[in-house]
């Protein structure tokens, strides 16, 4: 991932890997994340809905996935955790 210029280059290099090198949540865990965000069962949404993710960072994961109509579409699941630990992050940084 590229977090750019923001931060001196030797905070790049070590938060580099928080961001790139994650692995992904288990399947109960997506399919639990999907099925709660839309408000009813991955089956009531989506024909197909691959298990493997196509990537994983540190916010989410990629899933590839059908519509009901046959539409091809990627789905982004963002983990539950993101938001409160984006905003304790947007707090530290606000004391530099």
């Amino acid at each position: 991932a590229n977090i750019g210029n923001a931060f001196p280059e030797i905070w790049q290099d070590t938060m580099s890997v928080l961001q790139d090198q994650v692995p992904p949540k288990d399947w109960d865990t997506v399919c639990a994340i999907v099925e709660n965000d839309m408000k009813k069962p991955l089956s009531e949404c989506f024909a197909t809905f691959e298990r493997e993710p196509i990537g994983a960072a540190s916010i989410g994961q990629v899933h590839r996935a059908t519509l009901l109509d046959g539409t091809p579409v990627v789905v982004k699941v963002q983990y539950p955790e993101v938001e409160r630990l984006f905003r304790g992050d947007v707090r530290t940084i606000k004391l530099f």
